[in-house]
């Protein structure tokens, strides 16, 4: 695991402190996979780390933070998407968004525990919903091509997040929100060319983002 997503970026570590973080992750998504998010506490994942309590909030704020901390791991670990070019539009995002979706599914307990604490107001925790968003929209973004409208990544990242949310909800399985993608790309490319509005300012903006 990556142990850089847990600290404040002017903070350097140590091979020493990279290797604690590290444990403090690990040992997070453990307890996160037994337990959910509401039982678990810091002081229970520093003791599966073998560290004090005082040593895992001197690199994490919050259990909030640890969990978020461990989110970004993951999508950060994701390999970027391999997409044709010439391929339909629905088809370049169902291939850019595949592996963040596997991920929400096959982690649920993780994906649950992530829900709760992105919404928090925390400075580290609005960091790293920041980076998250940002990753997703990047996938997009690479998904749409360089000339696409602001306002049609916004889109289609709001609906993948609501079909993401409907899946873990049973509503359908990844399967369907696969096909929900192909289905949204396929109404992106007939509505290329249509006055869209204002466009929106950068992600950092939007109510509940900014720093």
């Amino acid at each position: 695991m990556n142990a850089d997503v847990a600290t404040n970026p002017r903070q350097s570590l140590s091979a020493r402190q990279a290797r604690t973080v590290a444990r403090l992750l690990d040992a997070g998504l453990e307890q996160i996979r037994e337990v959910g998010y509401e039982e678990l506490s810091l002081r229970t994942v520093a003791a599966r780390a073998g560290v004090t309590h005082t040593t895992a909030y001197s690199y994490f704020s919050s259990k909030a933070h640890l969990v978020v901390a461990i989110f970004w791991d993951h999508i950060e670990a994701l390999p970027d998407p391999v997409l044709d070019p010439g391929a339909p539009l629905g088809d370049r995002l169902s291939a850019a968004l595949h592996d963040p979706g596997r991920l929400f599914l096959d982690e649920p307990e993780l994906t649950e525990a992530a829900s709760a604490a992105l919404l928090r107001k925390e400075p580290d925790i609005r960091r790293i919903r920041d980076q998250v968003g940002g990753e997703l929209a990047r996938r997009i973004g690479l998904a749409l091509g360089q000339d696409a409208d602001p306002w049609t990544s916004e889109i289609v990242l709001m609906a993948f997040s609501g079909g993401m949310l409907e899946a873990g909800m049973g509503y359908f399985d990844f399967a369907g929100v696969v096909e929900r993608m192909r289905r949204l790309g396929e109404l992106v490319e007939r509505a290329r060319g249509a006055p869209l509005g204002r466009r929106p300012g950068p992600r950092s903006r939007r109510p509940g983002t900014a720093g």
